[in-house]
This record gives C-alpha cells, sequence and structure tokens, in this order.
C-alpha cells in the first residue's frame, strides 16, 4: 500500500471511531435520563411499614 491510501484508510477509521464515541455517549445520555425519571417515580414506603411483626408460635 502506498502512503496515500494508507492516509485515507486512517482517516476513514479515526471517522468511524468518533461516529462511534459520539453515538454512544447519547446513548448514556439517554440511559442516565430515563434511569433518573425511573428513581423519581419510585415512592418511598411508609415510616410504620414493617415497625409491626405478627409471630405466633
Amino acid at each position: 500500500m502506498d502512503i496515500a491510501a494508507l492516509s485515507v484508510a486512517y482517516s476513514l477509521s479515526q471517522v468511524q471511531t468518533d461516529a462511534s464515541i459520539q453515538v454512544l455517549k447519547k446513548v448514556m445520555d439517554t440511559t442516565e435520563t430515563s434511569s433518573t425519571e425511573m428513581l423519581d417515580m419510585l415512592v418511598p414506603p411508609s415510616d410504620t411499614l414493617g415497625s409491626n411483626v405478627d409471630v405466633s408460635v
């Protein structure tokens, strides 16, 4: 291979890598947003829940 062809191949692989990284960053941001929204939807349990236990022997 000549140097020009190697340069073109390297540039193409660099562009593909950069595009993949940008897609992964977008996926991470979307996942963070959806997980934050899911955590906000959780309702904390009542303070009295679990304070009394019925035991019979």
